[in-house]
């Protein structure tokens, strides 16, 4: 028997939104920087996120998170 989370480590959450447009956006950012993005919306019924519900997220594999936070700081505007 192997060890399936070395085979497959958690996800790292990069950014989380209250819907899924802005979500869709940072995913496709990522997609095309070449990365495996996804969303994962746990907002039931597609309303806003109540206080348990953690809302709309951008996860990547653990072993892109550095990349993903790379490619999203170049998108962000410095003050």
């Amino acid at each position: 028997m192997t060890d399936s989370t070395s085979e497959h480590p958690a996800p790292a959450i990069i950014a989380t939104f209250p819907d899924r447009g802005e979500a869709e956006v940072v995913a496709a950012k990522l997609i095309g920087a070449g990365l495996d993005a996804v969303v994962v919306d746990e907002v039931e019924g597609g309303s806003l996120p109540v206080d348990t519900e953690p809302g709309v997220v951008v996860a990547v594999p653990a072993t892109e998170e550095a990349a993903a936070r790379d490619v999203l700081a170049i998108d962000t505007p410095r003050s």
